[in-house]
């Protein structure tokens, strides 16, 4: 079952009646976020209006992230430095709405839950490249080199009526710095070489090492990237029987990309990155490769017409042995060509066509493959209007699936600024999830355990409002919203096979607030969640209930500091000795990072985690870092 059982809850919460009620019985939760929002011995004065970024993700056109009609994060390069990550587990815990969960440390398998629904309900982008498996449905999030990512867009919500499946949580799209160039988000480069190297060594025997490269003459532009990261980690597994070898883990990965002007209106670009990683754990070990492959062209048609088209090649192999050998291997070819229509500048209108052919290569123990291809094409559409003071954005999508047929999703959005620096927004959307080709196609007759070709898509519905405002210096945005989830795939009756037999409702309330505090940069989000198995009332597993990220940030004359807190509640999860329901105790977890600017091209970076020795787990039976500590020189040219 994807949505295991757990104690049952009286009633599901409305999202404005679970703000007021955690709030009201979490003090401490309640206290760290006024002290993210509020003054702190300054007097209260109008805040000037914020930044205008450009977002792409949204709505598949580049806007104003202002003019977004959707709940969205977005991380830049400034940012991932100075958080000092080594990995997509630790860069993205403080985003709201979003819980992460990870069986061990680096390279251990990393599930992600946006907005309380299922880790394979979320889709990955890589440049617009899809990276879900054909196997799990999910993305290897732990495999992602840190150090080739330049921006993280993430949109929360239902998104398939723009993306199609694996949309139901929402959409994360992964930006290199060759893929923001081809996407529009940065300015045309002048002629020049520059670059960064970067090496560093910690606790755990971790260590890593990243070159990045980037060459402009005339009309061309050249990235080359460059990373290896490795760590002899720790004893991984507490229960059932605690680990007696750690857990190590060894990353290398190249891109290159490049970037031709063909004329005043037009672009090419091509594309390439290969990933390898191997993760040795006691009772076995993996191997996992993963292969990315595209090209394009955007330009002008006319004043009032752009137009894209990329096609790209996505390889993901996987094999581990651990009790016998289990290999799988994932590759889609994929076309996507999009048309963007400005009307004028309060009207545009988005038309694309997608096209993708999914192979799956599956070997396990006792396992059949009966079928190993399909093919998907859609249509959509996205059209935004501003009329009379208020912004409207609707998205149609048609999907045309080989083993289940015609899909369609859609989204209704709109929204009105008010006053001052103030707006508020609704959204209404369906979303589908489509059962992977393991789900359908593969049998495990040693097992009595049988593939159903019959499978229907997941189904969501989801209802949301947000809120974007400045308050007395403080930059706030609130979201509330609720999704219900049927068609949920899990075992049938007789335990024998799958069918669409599961439902859920997650309610949600997410809030984000920043702002200056005694020059201090600080940071805050809050999340809280209303989950539940629809069928048994039970607590879905691995999200908890409340989740509060605090940081602040501040620089001195060449030095900086950064103190970043996390805290989880209790959560669900499974027993590792009687596979029956467990609870795994909420922790705090606070960081920091410490940076010495030595010279204008040199700087020296100290992160040291879990300053308090603190001892927690996030699933249940798998250990986590105690303190550790990363020491990074980079160098800028």
């Amino acid at each position: 079952m994807k949505y295991p059982h757990s104690k049952s809850l009286n009633h599901a919460l409305l999202p404005a009646r679970l703000l007021w009620e955690r709030a009201r019985c979490k003090p401490a939760v309640s206290l760290c976020l006024a002290a993210g929002m509020l003054p702190i011995g300054v007097s209260a004065q109008v805040a000037e209006p914020p930044l205008q970024e450009l977002l792409v993700t949204a709505n598949r056109f580049s806007q104003f992230s202002s003019d977004t009609l959707n709940a969205h994060t977005l991380l830049d390069r400034e940012f991932i430095n100075q958080s000092a990550a080594g990995s997509l587990f630790d860069l993205l815990r403080s985003v709201p709405g979003l819980q992460l969960a990870r069986t061990g440390v680096d390279g251990a398998q990393t599930s992600l839950f946006l907005r309380g629904s299922n880790s394979n309900h979320t889709l990955i982008l890589l440049d617009g490249v899809r990276l879900n498996t054909a196997s799990e449905g999910a993305a290897r999030l732990e495999h992602i080199p840190i150090s080739h990512i330049e921006r993280i867009e993430v949109i929360r919500g239902a998104q398939s009526s723009v993306y199609g499946a694996d949309a139901i949580g929402g959409v994360i799209q992964i930006f290199t710095r060759s893929g923001l160039a081809a996407a529009g988000l940065n300015s045309e480069p002048e002629d020049a070489v520059s670059g960064r190297v970067e090496a560093a060594a910690g606790t755990e025997q971790s260590r890593a090492l990243n070159g990045a490269v980037r060459a402009t003459y005339q009309q061309t532009t050249v990235d080359i990237n460059l990373s290896q990261r490795s760590t002899d980690g720790i004893p991984a597994r507490n229960a059932p029987v605690p680990s007696t070898l750690n857990s190590s883990w060894e990353n290398q990965s190249v891109s290159l990309g490049i970037q031709q002007t063909l004329n005043a209106d037009w672009q090419w670009w091509g594309r390439w990155q290969d990933t390898d990683s191997e993760n040795v754990f006691d009772g076995g070990d993996s191997e996992f490769s993963q292969n990315i492959a595209s090209t394009g062209v955007r330009g002008q048609l006319s004043d009032r017409w752009k137009s894209q088209l990329q096609v790209s090649r996505f390889k993901d192999n996987n094999l581990t042995r651990q009790w016998g050998l289990s290999h799988s291997t994932t590759q889609r070819h994929s076309l996507q060509w999009q048309n963007e229509l400005r009307w004028s500048n309060s009207s545009n209108t988005v038309l694309g066509l997608d096209m993708d052919d999914e192979d799956l290569f599956y070997l396990s123990s006792g396992a059949v493959q009966n079928l190993s291809t399909r093919e998907n094409n859609a249509l959509f559409a996205v059209h935004q209007q501003a009329a009379g003071g208020f912004d409207m954005t609707a998205s149609v999508r048609l999907d045309d699936n080989q083993q289940f047929g015609n899909h369609t999703t859609g989204r209704l959005a709109i929204g009105r600024d008010i006053v001052g620096n103030s707006s508020v927004w609704l959204a209404a959307s369906t979303a589908f999830k489509a059962p992977t080709l393991v789900d359908l196609y593969v049998d495990f007759p040693a097992f009595g355990f049988f593939a159903n070709p019959g499978l229907e898509p997941e189904h969501a519905r989801n209802l949301e409002a947000g809120l974007r405002t400045s308050v007395a210096g403080t930059e706030l945005d609130v979201n509330v919203f609720r999704n219900n989830i049927r068609n949920l795939i899990g075992t049938d009756s007789t335990f024998s096979s799958l069918d669409n037999v599961g439902r859920a409702r997650i309610d949600g309330v997410e809030i984000g607030a920043s702002r200056d505090i005694l020059g201090w940069q600080s940071r805050a989000s809050v999340t809280l969640l209303d989950h539940q198995n629809r069928d048994t009332g039970a607590e879905l597993l691995r999200r908890p209930n409340e989740q509060l990220s605090v940081s602040a940030a501040r620089r001195f004359d060449g030095f900086s500091v950064l103190l970043d807190w996390q805290l989880r509640s209790d959560q669900a999860d499974l027993d590792p000795v009687s596979f029956g329901r467990s609870r795994v105790a909420g922790y705090g977890v606070l960081d920091t990072v410490l940076e010495w600017q030595v010279m204008p091209a040199l700087d020296l970076q100290l992160k040291v985690g879990n300053v308090f020795d603190n001892t927690y787990e996030v699933v249940d039976g798998y250990a986590t870092l105690g303190r550790h500590a990363m020491l990074s020189a980079r160098h800028a040219f």
